[in-house]
């Protein structure tokens, strides 16, 4: 019902063309999200096993594992949309939802904490706690509404009239502010430290932010490159998967990864690559 409100809203307010960039912001963003929602069901059962066995340790174990690695792989795929919202925007919408580039940049960052709700909401169907699952969720939705009315709604009506942005803006802070209240009740029955898991929330995704901005500003200078738009797109991926793999190879922490981790995928490669090693 919330869902089919915020929409009705947009289309009240602000009619079919922000309707048209708010949808098409949206697909965009869900292209991130299928990349870490497929594992999301093997973590779930490798919870309920740990649960079964009534082993906490070994729950608090599998999150700090994997909670982090799809989170950042979630938002490596994200940032770099989201810098380059104008692009994408343009190579997947043409020119006539060139406007559409600001929700599209907003509502990337959505899939980020949709990867950890799935992931973190997990911990719940696991344990069986669906009751206080279902009571984060219908809190921040019907909060949302009258945050959807605020954002959309013109001035004359106590709003701000954002139109697309308004409403990508309000669906990534609810998303935002409900993850975390689940990650705080997970945290408190793992034992594990809260603090550690909103600090690689906040800069994992900082650090991603300025590596997709360095990639597109360097490929900027290059005219030959930036003459195309999917050449520019696809050169500045590149440049900015370079970066984040050599992120991941001095900082594995940003991964939920440690040294030995990065020491196994040396050996592995070498073995491939040399094998008279």
């Amino acid at each position: 019902i919330v869902g089919v409100l915020d929409r009705w809203l947009l289309q009240y307010f602000s009619g079919s063309v922000e309707q048209g960039f708010f949808g098409l912001s949206y697909q965009i963003g869900a292209v991130c999200f299928l990349f870490t929602s497929a594992i999301t069901p093997l973590i779930t059962r490798e919870f309920a096993i740990a649960f079964g066995k009534k082993d906490l340790p070994e729950m608090a174990r599998l999150f700090r594992r994997y909670i982090p690695m799809l989170y950042a792989i979630a938002a490596y795929f994200a940032c770099f949309i989201a810098v380059e919202a104008n692009k994408v925007t343009l190579i997947m919408g043409g020119i006539k939802f060139h406007q559409a580039a600001l929700a599209v940049t907003i509502m990337a960052f959505y899939p980020i904490h949709q990867t950890y709700g799935q992931l973190s909401g997990s911990v719940f169907y696991a344990t069986g706690q669906t009751g206080l699952y279902r009571n984060i969720g219908v809190f921040f939705m019907l909060a949302g509404l009258p945050i959807t009315w605020i954002f959309l709604a013109p001035t004359d009506k106590f709003g701000f009239g954002l139109g697309a942005e308004g409403l990508a803006m309000k669906m990534v802070v609810l998303q935002l502010l409900g993850v975390n209240v689940q990650l705080f009740f997970n945290a408190r029955l793992l034992n594990l430290r809260l603090r550690r898991y909103i600090i690689h929330q906040i800069g994992c995704v900082s650090l991603f932010v300025i590596f997709a901005f360095l990639a597109r500003e360097i490929i900027s200078f290059t005219p030959y490159v930036n003459r195309n738009v999917i050449t520019s797109f696809l050169s500045a991926g590149v440049f900015y998967t370079i970066l984040v793999a050599a992120s991941a190879f001095f900082l594995p922490q940003i991964f939920g990864l440690y040294r030995k981790d990065i020491q196994m995928v040396k050996d592995i490669v070498a073995a491939r690559l040399l094998p008279w090693r």
